[in-house]
């Protein structure tokens, strides 16, 4: 892989960090109280912090350097038939995986913690940081597998093995062992974010890549945003835990998928 995908990896790496040290921060009510909070009062004061921290964003990104601009009007660039075929083909199964990801987020996972297992409801902000940590290592981790073994195998083999701890979760039957599974599962299953995009990029040419980006995104965003709301009926009808084994099992499905259908095609060098 490139300098440049390298630099990506580690940018994750660093906003995966932050994310986690934005979930150790959530966890402030709880030490205040010596509990966990029964109602919403203690966390309004968190809301505020997250619209000042946004402020806060919008206003660094406005004092960067016009240097960071690409100047000059670009032609637009359609996908050849080539490229197209393989983008459609890789934005379903990638809409796929997406929409079993929705079944699992995160606000999903503390709810069953918090229900399952009450001893878990003072380290809810501890179990995030930790998996968010283990997650941004991952990033990476990633990186020198796929130089090892391939983008597409990276992304196949570590994803399988994290759908299978996720789907282990809630048949663990105590705190301490659905946690492990948790957390192993969160230190495998971000791999083939950073080899999904250098794979991505490395299957259509260089001025393809912002339409094949733009569509998989496309794709990935609609599909995920009907996985909670699918996971709230299948919560009715099957019980708190099935959206672990359904979110799971669709996902490995997707594994299976996008290694039979991509397997022959190498990606060049990005």
């Amino acid at each position: 892989m490139t300098q440049r995908t390298n630099r990506r990896q580690f940018n994750q790496a660093v906003a995966g960090l932050g994310a986690a040290a934005g979930a150790l921060v959530s966890s402030v009510p709880t030490l205040v109280l010596g509990q966990a909070p029964t109602d919403a009062d203690p966390l309004r004061p968190m809301f505020a912090l997250y619209a000042g921290l946004g402020i806060v964003a919008a206003a660094l990104s406005l004092m960067l350097p016009e240097a960071v601009e690409i100047h000059g009007q670009r032609p637009r660039v359609l996908l050849s038939s080539e490229a197209r075929s393989r983008v459609i083909r890789i934005s379903g199964l990638f809409a796929v995986d997406s929409f079993a990801g929705g079944f699992v987020i995160q606000s999903f996972v503390s709810l069953w913690f918090y229900t399952t297992y009450p001893e878990s409801r003072e380290v809810l902000g501890l179990i995030f940081f930790a998996a968010g940590v283990l997650t941004a290592c991952s990033f990476l981790i990633a990186a020198r597998l796929g130089e090892r073994f391939g983008l597409l195998e990276t992304m196949v083999f570590s994803h399988v093995p994290s759908n299978i701890l996720l789907m282990l979760v809630p048949i663990a039957g105590s705190f301490p062992l659905a946690l492990a599974f948790y957390l192993a599962r969160m230190a495998l299953s971000q791999m083939d974010v950073p080899t999904r995009q250098a794979y991505l990029a490395g299957i259509v040419s260089r001025e393809e890549r912002t339409a094949a980006n733009a569509a998989t995104n496309t794709a990935r965003n609609v599909a995920q945003s009907a996985g909670p709301f699918t996971s709230g009926g299948v919560i009715v009808a099957l019980g708190l835990s099935a959206p672990f084994l359904l979110g799971g099992g669709l996902k490995i499905l997707y594994d299976l998928a996008i290694f039979a259908a991509f397997r022959r095609v190498r990606p060049e060098q990005v």
